[in-house]
């Protein structure tokens, strides 16, 4: 009877451990700003030196250190320092970016390779010096930051509890935002912004990968809505550099 009772005890643990899971929310964004090597002086002086059609290097950053459900799971983060770069195409960038190929003057959107890359990144000088070896004329810098909130008291979370949980509506937020620089003197053409969120229940995700599913959607519109912010600014950014800003 007493072995009956303690098997009965390891299943019921193993049931309940097997039904229910965490999943881990990933970490922040880089800073721009913070990267942008230019100080004031230097960006007053800074010219735009771009010819058109121009070939842009399309580069995701995010924090030094990045790790998403993904990421740990398929690699896809290069770099330490002030930040890493993201080589795994996972917001159907080339789909995104295909369709806003062919505005004019633009040849072409091109990736990068760690190869081209030091381990060390400090700024967006060495994506720039990067760029120049491709010579592509500007870099698209762009960034993600996703959070997840308790949509009760807004509380930040960062693990959520899958599963047998009990019912729990929370939203996830997603910033995307974009720097278009020039290649060769690190001028700003412009700044780009787009935001996307949902409301999910907490119960209706069984697994990390049906959680990361959610986050990936959420992700995914953002970066269609900054391409599309993209699309809506090129004009005056062509116009802003050929009247030498």
């Amino acid at each position: 009877m007493r072995n009956s009772a303690i098997l009965m005890t390891v299943a019921f643990v193993a049931l309940a451990g097997g039904c229910s899971t965490s999943y881990v929310t990933p970490s922040g964004r880089a800073d721009l700003h913070d990267i942008t090597s230019l100080s004031m002086q230097d960006s007053f002086a800074a010219r735009p030196a771009a010819s058109f059609p121009a070939g842009i290097v399309a580069i995701r950053v995010q924090r030094s250190g990045y790790r998403s459900y993904s990421t740990q799971r398929d690699g896809g983060v290069y770099g330490e320092g002030r930040y890493s770069v993201i080589t795994i195409k996972e917001l159907d960038e080339d789909k995104n970016l295909e369709g806003i190929s062919k505005l004019p003057n633009i040849g072409g959107f091109i990736s990068i390779s760690p190869l081209l890359l030091p381990h060390d990144l400090q700024t967006e000088r060495e994506l720039r010096e990067a760029a120049a070896r491709l010579k592509a004329d500007m870099v698209l810098l762009y960034t993600l930051d996703t959070s997840f909130h308790d949509i009760d008291n807004a509380v930040t979370r960062s693990v959520l509890t899958l599963g047998i949980a009990p019912v729990k509506t929370v939203y996830v937020h997603v910033n995307a935002s974009a720097l278009i620089i020039d290649t060769r003197t690190g001028f700003i053409y412009g700044a780009l912004e787009a935001n996307e969120k949902r409301d999910l229940l907490t119960n209706a995700w069984e697994s990390e990968e049906s959680a990361d599913r959610a986050r990936l959607d959420a992700e995914k519109a953002a970066f269609k809505s900054l391409v599309g912010e993209f699309e809506k600014t090129w004009p005056q950014i062509v116009e802003r550099a050929k009247q030498g800003a």
